[in-house]
């Protein structure tokens, strides 16, 4: 019998991308496989038109929430039976829980897969796995999957890497979003919103920073979501003339398009910042409380001030100084921004 694989990442944008190295290394090493993949349907479009991956299974997760919320037990009931339905017609032999949350692992269940993996299990996960790959500390992105990869007997394991290409669709509405608001030539593009106040930088660096820019010929370019639309627009007020703020103008697809365009992308430790290193964009990536990794791919850098209290992920001791990063001073991100761009082959 064939190998059937799903893998269960459900979010979030950053953590998708990252995950695409174990569809690669799954795909390399066996060509023949059906692969699926289980994930949030309000990202599944990340994966619309992926190559390698055969099905998406989308998880209405507002809609079971609602019906919960409502007490609506025969509606959520009825929501839970058609995903274990669609999960179970594809017949998967093995479930690589990718997540490693109760909530992964429960949709997992779901499957009815012979054999059901989990990567670094937390709340209790591994009770309901019949294989754990345990957390240990990660260099590279993707590590944890190539970790994984090799518990699975991969042959292609070592060489797996983060790949979300852009599609043809989303290069050209990019390319026009960009020419509506003047953006022509070179560009640095800016990612500087997140989940957590402690992983972000400071506005005011930032507009400093494209002031440096602009004295190299560099104009910026800053990208979010809909919710950093205003926050946004604040930091281009106060930047370099010609910095231009695309927050909220676009879905999420488009966005990764304008990032594979840029000369050179700046990123908080958010989903944008490695989307960018996976479209082999040179990528100065600021770390501070979380540290997924401490070293990058495709000719970007990772940059980060080593302390004793970092990373704290949730929990900062700083009383909301944030010195991990306020210790990343305009000054270093622009060294290391031009050392980037200096031994960049892309124009």
């Amino acid at each position: 019998m064939s190998q059937r694989f799903l893998i269960v990442r459900l979010g979030a944008i950053g953590d998708i991308v990252v995950t695409t190295t174990l569809l690669h290394g799954l795909r390399a090493t066996w060509p023949n496989a059906h692969i699926g993949w289980l994930i949030d349907a309000r990202l599944s479009g990340m994966l619309d038109g992926l190559e390698g991956l055969d099905r998406i299974h989308r998880w209405d997760r507002p809609a079971w929430s609602q019906a919960l919320g409502k007490g609506r037990i025969v509606k959520f009931s009825r929501a839970v039976a058609a995903l274990r339905a669609e999960l179970r017609s594809e017949r998967y032999t093995t479930v690589l829980d990718a997540q490693g949350l109760l909530k992964s692992s429960a949709l997992a269940l779901l499957s009815g897969a012979d054999r059901r993996w989990v990567l670094r299990p937390r709340e209790c996960t591994a009770l309901l796995a019949h294989h754990a790959v345990p957390h240990r500390e990660r260099v590279l992105p993707g590590d944890e999957y190539r970790d994984l990869l090799r518990a699975l007997g991969a042959s292609h394991a070592d060489a797996a890497r983060m790949d979300l290409p852009v599609r043809a669709e989303h290069d050209a509405s990019a390319q026009d979003l960009l020419l509506r608001h003047g953006v022509h030539g070179p560009f640095v593009a800016l990612c500087p919103f997140t989940t957590r106040p402690q992983k972000h930088w400071f506005d005011e660096r930032w507009s400093e920073l494209t002031r440096s820019l602009h004295h190299t010929g560099l104009r910026c370019v800053i990208l979010g979501g809909p919710t950093d639309r205003a926050h946004a627009s604040s930091i281009a007020a106060d930047s370099a003339r010609g910095t231009v703020s695309l927050a909220g103008d676009a879905r999420l697809e488009i966005s990764a398009a304008v990032l594979a365009r840029a000369s050179v992308t700046i990123g908080v430790d958010t989903g944008l910042t490695h989307w960018s290193m996976a479209h082999g964009v040179p990528t100065v990536a600021l770390m501070g409380s979380a540290l997924p990794y401490t070293q990058a791919l495709n000719g970007s850098a990772v940059l980060r001030e080593p302390m004793s209290c970092s990373p704290c992920d949730r929990r900062p001791t700083c009383a909301g100084r944030f010195d991990c990063m306020r210790s990343l001073t305009v000054a270093r991100v622009m060294e290391a921004t031009l050392k980037l761009m200096d031994g960049a082959t892309r124009p």
